[in-house]
């Protein structure tokens, strides 16, 4: 079996229509679809941000999920985050999510980011799991190590060291 990585490809684009019918399979409301949206340049952000970068992650020539990374005004230069990061339901638990946060993190550290952070639901223990069983550091509560930088004070904060390889 080939390295993770080497099963998906992050496709980069903001062709906002790509992205419409993998929305409607994953639901994470509206917040999200306007999220999505602000990505792929339809309306503008409230605060902008440093840099964005959206991607389909396609596995054998199917697109299996969505992902993106961003870098928020404010936060060390050497530090981005993992957005938007979902694989379809119909393609997971095959290893493309763990594949996928591969990937996303070569994509990172070839820019030149030492960090790569991710939060989370504080509810949502499947994705804390998938994250610390991905090496993620647990940071805690958004309101102690990036307040403001979330959806919710309640929000738990991740953090990947990107090790040169």
């Amino acid at each position: 079996m080939p390295p993770a990585q080497q099963i998906v490809k992050l496709v980069e684009t903001k062709e906002i229509e790509r992205f419409i019918p993998i929305m409607r399979e994953i639901d994470f409301g509206d917040k999200f679809l306007l999220s999505m949206l602000h990505w792929c340049g339809i309306g503008r952000r409230s605060t902008p941000l440093d840099y964005w970068q959206v991607f389909l992650i396609q596995a054998h020539s199917e697109i299996v999920g969505v992902s993106g990374l961003y870098r928020q005004p404010a936060m060390a230069l050497a530090t981005c985050w993992l957005g938007w990061f979902a694989i379809r339901p119909g393609f997971q638990r095959q290893r493309f999510g763990t594949a996928a946060i591969a990937a996303v993190c070569d994509f990172a550290r070839n820019l030149g980011f030492k960090e790569l952070w991710v939060y989370t639901d504080g509810a949502n223990d499947v994705a804390i799991k998938f994250y610390t069983r991905l090496n993620f550091e647990l940071l805690g509560a958004a309101r102690d190590c990036a307040p403001g930088k979330t959806m919710a004070d309640s929000d738990i904060v991740l953090r990947q060291t990107l090790s040169v390889r």
